[in-house]
């Protein structure tokens, strides 16, 4: 019989009558078949007859067959945790047992078939949980072979192999070996080999760290010196450092890749270092010639701004020694052109202050002189006369010169006796002026009332003798000072108003514009004098302004008009007339740098042009071109600049009027040739240190100018030579012809 069968199975035997319950299923009352806690049958039993339980009503033999069942049960429950040869025989040989054993009855074997079906379950699970465990240590210890090869492999790839296997491998294998037993998974053999990789691992990796430690270190020191100013330390330090990274030899890429950025960064700033040091000297000679030129301009400024001249030497000095070193070629020139220039300036300052401190002297006396005029008129009271003589004594202390360091005192003693007497007279008038505001405030009273009553009916008997009383009581009021006359035009306006009427008072205002207007009309008729039209115009509006007469306002809109037009047309005559002058003093100047260049000796008297004196540009180039005459080599070159600064002044000029006008420019087919001048004229300028006047023209080029503008530069834009000079003007006028 199979133990799955025990739970079915109903056995017939020759015992007492047995009691079914209700069910009919054949199961024993609760109370006939009872079990102890160690799920062994009791032996008390229920009597059928009488439902009660009879004493010792189970035979020996049934409680030995019931004792076996339970012996097997038992074993089978103890046989998952009993150590045993063969788990699956003995399994077999308890069910066999279990079979073989007699039939009991069916209230005990219910209970007894249960307990030896879940023993043989609880069996079975255990026993397919140890072939489980069995099999997955057979597994380990399969993969703990393949780990042995792995090894071999590695081993065999010799300096091929990479820390990263070697450690991969070590965590495999403490993977693998967990729950194996040394003899198992051949542990020391394992180890004897893997042990000596492991350690020459080691100690490649802690080599390959010290490796990129100390190129770390190359690395920081390098870029700390490339964001230091030591550009010296830099470079010396960078030869070493390449050293010493050469040496290291193999160096992890991490650390490579951030010591050759860090490498570049250094050559880059060495190298700009070295380019910007260049560049700073030569840029240090030009400002140094720039200095010179001004040191030597100083030289030669009038007495009265040798002041001025001394504050600056000192600027320039300061300057000199912040300037830095210049090209090794260049310093034997700048060096002795500056001592020189220097020593020329502080002569001429030291004698101006010289002659400055006698001037001082004698001024010093003058004003003490005048103190003590003062002193003497501080407590007049005689306020006109004595008010008048302190500004005659005033104008005597500006017209004498400063007194140097006595000024302060002897200004101080002369303006407290004028102070004295001019506090005492503020306070006389003060007094006064507070009674004058009193009258006015009484009379500021009356002019309200009057204001008031200009509004009333004039028919009014009552309002008229109240404006009669007014007047009486305004006269007797007494004078207001300042005030005086704005008020009293204001209360006769409001009395006038009240008696006469606005209209009647203001009668001949229409008439007075009419003939403003007409004025404006003959200004503009006759404009000989530009300028005074022009003053007497702006009067007239002011008049117009303030009659404010609305019937002529159109009449006076449009002779300002016709008087603006006529203004600005004579002013484009006198620009004209001007130009004319301009062409020809121009013409005998460029005939006579003409006359220079051929070798010719000017006649006494050749420069000395009529109306010269009115052209600025054109009087510097005389003035060069006698140097010239005279042999002056420098002032040559001064000239010649001068014609390139004209000839570009004249083109510009020149080409913006034909923008204006829309003529195509001549220059426009040679564009590089212009830029080439503008940029040389501008480079001129620059070298000069006229740097402002410089970025001006440049700005200039970008502005909208009106013609008339364009006119008035193109006459004092200087002088140019014979041939450049004729076709420049007849290019202007081709253009300013289509403006007129």
């Amino acid at each position: 019989m199979r133990c799955t069968d025990f739970g079915t199975k109903r056995c017939h035997w020759a015992g007492p009558p047995v009691r079914y319950n209700s069910t009919g299923r054949g199961r024993p009352s609760a109370a006939v078949a009872k079990t102890g806690k160690d799920g062994a049958m009791s032996e008390q039993i229920e009597n059928p007859q009488t439902d009660r339980a009879a004493a010792g009503g189970m035979s020996g033999e049934l409680r030995e067959h019931l004792h076996r069942r339970e012996e097997v049960c038992r074993k089978l429950e103890e046989l998952p945790a009993a150590a045993v040869e063969d788990y699956s025989a003995e399994l077999a040989s308890l069910e066999a047992a279990w079979n073989d054993l007699p039939e009991v009855p069916p209230e005990y074997a219910e209970i007894l078939d249960k307990r030896f079906a879940a023993a043989v379950k609880a069996a079975n699970d255990a026993a397919a949980e140890a072939e489980a465990r069995r099999r997955a240590r057979q597994a380990k210890i399969n993969e703990s072979a393949a780990l042995h090869l792995e090894l071999d492999r590695l081993i065999a790839a010799g300096e091929l192999v990479v820390p990263a296997e070697v450690a991969e491998l070590g965590k495999k294998w403490a993977a693998c070996t967990a729950g194996l037993t040394a003899e198992e998974s051949v542990e020391e053999a394992f180890m004897a080999k893997f042990r000596p990789l492991q350690e020459r691992m080691a100690a490649e990796v802690a080599a390959e760290n010290a490796r990129s430690e100390a190129a770390a270190k190359l690395t920081g020191e390098l870029i700390a010196l490339t964001a230091g100013e030591d550009m010296n330390l830099l470079k010396e330090r960078k030869t070493a450092i390449e050293a010493e990274y050469a040496a290291l030899g193999k160096v992890a890429k991490a650390a490579a890749d951030k010591y050759n950025d860090a490498h570049r960064k250094a050559a880059a700033k060495l190298a700009q270092h070295y380019e910007t040091l260049d560049l700073a000297r030569w840029e240090s000679y030009t400002l140094k010639q720039d200095l010179c030129n001004e040191l030597d301009r100083l030289a030669e400024m009038p007495e009265a701004e040798l002041p001025k001249a001394a504050r600056r030497l000192q600027e320039l000095r300061e300057k000199w020694k912040q300037l830095g070193a210049v090209p090794k070629s260049k310093a034997e020139e700048i060096n002795p052109r500056y001592l020189e220039a220097t020593r020329k300036l502080q002569h001429r300052v030291d004698e101006y202050y010289a002659n400055l401190r006698q001037q001082h002297k004698q001024a010093a006396a003058a004003k003490q002189e005048l103190c003590e005029k003062a002193a003497a008129l501080a407590d007049s009271t005689e306020w006109n006369a004595t008010a008048a003589a302190f500004k005659e004594l005033q104008a005597a202390w500006k017209a004498i010169p400063g007194a140097g360091a006595q000024e302060k005192a002897l200004f101080t003693a002369f303006r407290a006796s004028a102070d004295k007497f001019f506090n005492a007279r503020s306070a006389w008038f003060d007094e006064r002026n507070a009674k004058f505001e009193g009258i006015a405030e009484i009379k500021r009273r009356l002019l309200a009332e009057a204001e008031q009553l200009a509004e009333q009916s004039v028919d009014s008997p009552a309002a008229v003798q109240r404006a009669k009383q007014l007047r009486s009581e305004y006269m007797a009021a007494g004078r207001a000072g300042r005030a005086e006359h704005e008020l009293s035009e204001k209360f006769n306006a409001a009395l006038d108003k009240f008696f006469s009427g606005r209209r009647e008072a203001f009668a001949g205002r229409e008439e007075q514009a009419k003939k403003l207007v007409a004025e404006i009309d003959a200004l503009a008729a006759d404009l000989t004098d530009t300028a005074a039209a022009d003053a007497r115009y702006r009067a007239i509006r002011r008049e117009l302004r303030e009659l404010s007469c609305r019937k002529t306002y159109p009449a006076e809109i449009k002779a300002g008009e016709r008087f603006e037009a006529a203004l600005g047309a004579a002013r484009t005559r006198v620009l004209s007339d001007k130009l004319t002058l301009a062409k020809s003093v121009a013409r005998s100047l460029a005939a006579a740098w003409e006359e220079v260049k051929s070798g010719a000796v000017l006649e006494e008297g050749r420069l000395a042009v009529e109306n010269l004196d009115r052209f600025p540009k054109l009087s510097a180039a005389a003035q060069l071109i006698g140097q010239v005459a005279a042999g002056d080599e420098k002032a040559k070159e001064k000239l010649e600049k001068s014609f390139d600064s004209a000839m570009h002044e004249h083109k510009r000029i020149c080409s913006e009027l034909e923008k204006l006008v829309g003529i195509e420019a001549e220059e426009e087919a040679k564009p590089a040739a212009d830029d080439a001048l503008s940029l040389a004229a501008e480079l001129t300028a620059a070298i000069a240190g006229n740097f402002a006047a410089s970025n001006a023209r440049a700005e200039a080029r970008n502005k909208v100018v009106d013609p008339k503008q364009l006119l008035s530069e193109f006459v004092g834009a200087g002088l140019l030579e014979a041939a450049d000079l004729e076709a420049s003007f007849e290019r202007f006028d081709r253009a300013y012809g289509k403006v007129r």
